[in-house]
């Protein structure tokens, strides 16, 4: 499906608050509320737009989050999917392009519990090398 500047903006505006009423987005992108609104059922019916969130405050307290960076030799990236389902903890896993082959992105309720998380890493097969990224504070943050 082809997006143009009308769907582009539509879409910015939901990312950025997908409270916002079919109106509200009319008068932002200067189109009619039904071709809005038409718009948008066809970016849903597309599968542009696959849903709407709520972004939670934390509730429990500081958590702390890492990137994980993982080379596999030989690559098995598949081969460790399983074992992602195990750690709801883990928030994004990407199959990425260059030396690393998966990066994860974890999230975890302390220090102690994002190590024990790596540890387990650790043991999965074909694990060449993994590297953790702590992340020390968010800047944006659009899911």
């Amino acid at each position: 499906m082809k997006l143009d500047a009308f769907d582009q903006k539509i879409i910015a505006l939901l990312v950025d608050d997908a409270r916002l009423s079919v109106s509200e987005i009319s008068r932002f992108v200067s189109l009619s509320r039904s071709a809005v609104a038409e718009r948008i059922k066809r970016l849903e019916d597309n599968r542009i737009i696959t849903g709407y969130h709520a972004n939670l405050a934390d509730v429990g307290g500081a958590k702390v989050s890492a990137f994980f960076a993982m080379t596999f030799s030989p690559l098995s990236c598949e081969q460790v999917l399983p074992y992602l389902a195990k750690y709801p903890e883990v928030k994004l896993a990407h199959s990425i392009s260059g030396d690393v082959d998966l990066m994860l992105f974890v999230e975890a309720d302390s220090m102690a519990r994002l190590n024990s998380i790596r540890e387990s890493f650790e043991q999965w097969p074909n694990l060449k090398k993994v590297v953790t990224h702590t992340s020390l504070i968010t800047r944006l943050d659009r899911r």
